[in-house]
Formats: C-alpha cells, sequence, structure tokens
C-alpha cells in the first residue's frame, strides 16, 4: 500500500513542531546563559592575555603615527642627504617620535607622580582636620540661622559629611595605593610594554604593507565598489577619532600647565595634584572642567576661602578660554556633532562605561554617525536611481 503525504498537512506540523521546539530552546539558553556568557568571557580574556602586546602595539602606533608623520614629512624629507635614502627618513622619525616619547615618560615617573603621590598622602592625613573643620563650621551656621534641633537638619548634614569623608579618605587611599604599587611592580609588566613598543614599530616602519595586504584581502573576498567604500570609510574615521583623541589631549596637556601656571601664582596647596586633575577631566568636553574644579574649590577652600573663591573664577575663565579659543585652535569642528549629540554621547557613554566612556564617547558617537549618514545617502541613491529607471 502506497503512503500518500499530504504537503498541507505535512506543512503545518513542521510549524507546530517548531512552535513547541523553539521556546523549549528558547528557555533552556536562558537558564544556561549565566554559563554560557562565563565560558565566553574565559575564552575572551584568554584571547585578550595572548594578543595583549599587540593590542597595545596597535594602540601605541596609532597614537605615534601622526608625529611620525609630521616628522617625516617636515623635518627630514627636506635634508638631502637622508631624503636620498629610503627608508632611512622613516627610520629617523620613529626613532625621534620614541626618544620624545619615553622622555616624557621618563619625567613623569621621576617629577611628577612622586609629588602626586605626596600630594594624595598629605590630603589623607588632613582629612580629619578637614571633617573637624565641617563640623565646626555646620554647628555655627546652626547657631547663627537657629536651627537648633529643627528637623535635626544639623546631626543630618554632619553625618553624611562623616560618610563623605571616610568614601574620600577610601578612595584616596585606593589611589595612593595604586600609585605606588604600579611604580613598585612595574617591573611585571615591562615585558609586554617592551614587546608592544618593538611591535609598534614594526607597524610604523611597514604601515603601507599593512594597508596593501589588507586591500588585496579584502578585494580577494568583497567586491571591488565595497572596498573602496570601506577604504574610504575607514580614512575618515580615522581622521576624525585620530583628530580629536591627539587634538583633545594637546588641549588638555595645554589647560593642565596653564591651570598649574596660575595655581602656583595663586599659592595655592597641592597645585600640582589640582592642575593634573583639571587638565585629565578636561578630556571629557562640556563637564570636564566643572568636574575637575570641584576638587580644587572643595580642597582650597578649607585652607582659605577666599582663595576658593579665586580658583572657582580662575577654574571659569580657564574653561572659557578653552571653549572659545584654544578648542577651536587646535579641534576645530573635529567630530562635527550638535552640543545636544555631545551630551547625548558623554551621559549614555558615562552609563555603559564609567570614565572611560564618557571620554570616548564622543568620537565613537561621531563614527557611529558617520555610518548611518553614509547608510541614508546610499539608500537615497538608491531611491534616485529607482526612479529614473521607472521614468524611463
Amino acid at each position: 500500500m502506497k503512503i500518500r503525504w499530504d504537503k498541507q498537512y505535512l506543512k503545518y506540523s513542521l510549524y507546530a513542531s517548531f512552535a513547541v521546539i523553539l521556546p523549549i530552546l528558547f528557555f533552556q539558553v536562558l537558564d544556561n546563559i549565566g554559563s554560557l556568557l562565563a565560558n565566553i568571557s574565559g575564552s575572551f580574556s584568554w584571547i585578550r592575555r595572548v594578543l595583549s602586546p599587540f593590542i597595545m602595539g596597535g594602540f601605541i602606533a596609532y597614537i605615534l603615527n601622526p608625529g611620525v608623520r609630521w616628522f617625516e614629512k617636515k623635518l627630514y624629507r627636506e635634508v638631502t642627504y637622508i631624503n636620498e635614502r629610503k627608508k632611512l627618513h622613516r627610520f629617523l622619525s620613529i626613532i625621534t617620535v620614541y626618544a620624545i616619547l619615553l622622555g616624557l615618560i621618563t619625567m613623569l615617573l621621576i617629577f611628577v607622580v612622586p609629588q602626586i603621590a605626596n600630594n594624595i598622602r598629605e590630603i589623607i592625613q588632613r582629612l580629619p582636620e578637614y571633617d573637624r573643620s565641617t563640623r565646626k563650621w555646620i554647628a555655627n551656621w546652626e547657631n547663627d540661622m537657629g536651627l537648633n534641633n529643627l528637623y535635626n537638619i544639623a546631626e543630618y548634614i554632619e553625618k553624611n559629611s562623616r560618610d563623605i569623608f571616610d568614601i574620600a579618605s577610601q578612595v584616596l587611599e585606593y589611589l595612593l595605593n595604586n600609585i605606588v604599587s604600579s611604580i613598585m611592580t612595574v617591573t611585571s609588566g615591562i615585558l609586554n610594554f617592551l614587546l608592544a613598543m618593538i611591535i609598534s614599530f614594526y607597524m610604523l616602519s611597514d604601515k603601507e604593507a599593512f594597508k596593501v595586504g589588507s586591500e588585496k584581502f579584502l578585494r580577494a573576498v568583497m567586491k571591488d565598489e565595497t572596498v573602496d567604500r570601506a577604504r574610504d570609510f575607514g580614512r575618515e574615521a580615522d581622521e576624525l577619532f585620530g583628530k580629536f583623541i591627539i587634538g583633545k589631549s594637546l588641549d588638555s596637556f595645554i589647560i593642565g600647565v596653564l591651570c598649574f601656571i596660575g595655581l602656583n601664582i595663586m599659592g595655592i596647596r597641592y597645585s600640582l595634584l589640582l592642575s593634573s586633575i583639571i587638565g585629565i577631566t578636561n578630556m571629557i568636553p562640556y563637564f570636564g572642567p566643572f568636574i575637575g574644579g570641584v576638587p580644587a574649590v572643595i580642597i582650597t577652600f578649607f585652607d582659605s576661602p577666599i582663595k576658593a573663591f579665586w580658583v572657582t573664577l580662575f577654574v571659569l575663565a580657564l574653561q572659557q578660554f578653552d571653549g572659545l579659543f584654544l578648542g577651536p585652535k587646535i579641534l576645530g569642528d573635529s567630530v562635527g556633532l550638535r552640543p545636544f549629540w555631545i551630551v547625548f554621547a558623554i551621559v549614555v557613554g558615562g552609563k555603559l562605561a564609567g570614565v572611560l566612556g564618557m571620554f570616548l564617547g564622543v568620537p565613537i558617537f561621531a563614527i557611529i554617525r558617520l555610518v548611518v549618514l553614509r547608510l541614508i545617502d546610499q539608500q537615497l541613491e538608491r531611491k534616485k536611481e529607482k526612479k529614473l529607471n521607472n521614468t524611463l
């Protein structure tokens, strides 16, 4: 007897089977998602450890590449003896940039880091004094305002101020311990750093070869039109990201130096530490100078409220100078984002990745914007071509 298959019945049976099997699989994945994520995280962690010298080397090469390019084009190629010898100007450019980098790191470790550590240590020792001054100020304020025992306001403020000083002490001790331990255990990471420097040297020396090889591979597996678009996008993204990171770093360094000079002229204690905080936080657009200015004003206030007032005015003036003159001169319109989207990128980046997200949120969002604009342009071109074909 020959079996006759009803195709319609078979189709509905398959649909019903999928309707039962897929939810079961979905719930099984949810039940085991913790172990799955742990395994994936462990695999990525292992890969990251193995490739860390290459990742670090690529990052160093990317950061140093503009400097190498400048020395190569603006300095060494102008010297006839060097320009006549192929690759010599590239080698000398890389060596010059490396010498500058190592000199800056050496100066940082010898002169800046120990003084910042001493400033943090001194602030930790003075925290009980700051706490007593705060309690005394609260008590005087309570008596002057006649708020004795009114809703226990003073007691509430005093309790919270004590918690704030305890947290500040823990944070500062953590920073101090990390600075000291980083200096004491620098030899543990010296091998990775040396490997990264060597890898970055070869990356910078053979960057054209890497570029040509990557393009050949892409053309072998993708359409030429797609590769051309990817190359143009990569060039724009590199210019956008590199210009922002390097330009903003230079801008923040100048602001930190100007802040250090200004605080020293005003006779502010811990001027190096405070100017370093302001310089680093200046990497965050808009909010950075104010975030860095808050600890400077608070710490100075305990020494002298008058000086704290002048520090507030100085930080505001410095922020205006950076926003109206220095920043536009160095960066220009490097990211092409409106203020609303810059604030959006900072807030979202901070929520997703903390301080690092606030630093990198703007350039990453600008690159995402670039991708979206390219996709919109392509879609509009397709619609235009389709419309023309229909009219013909």
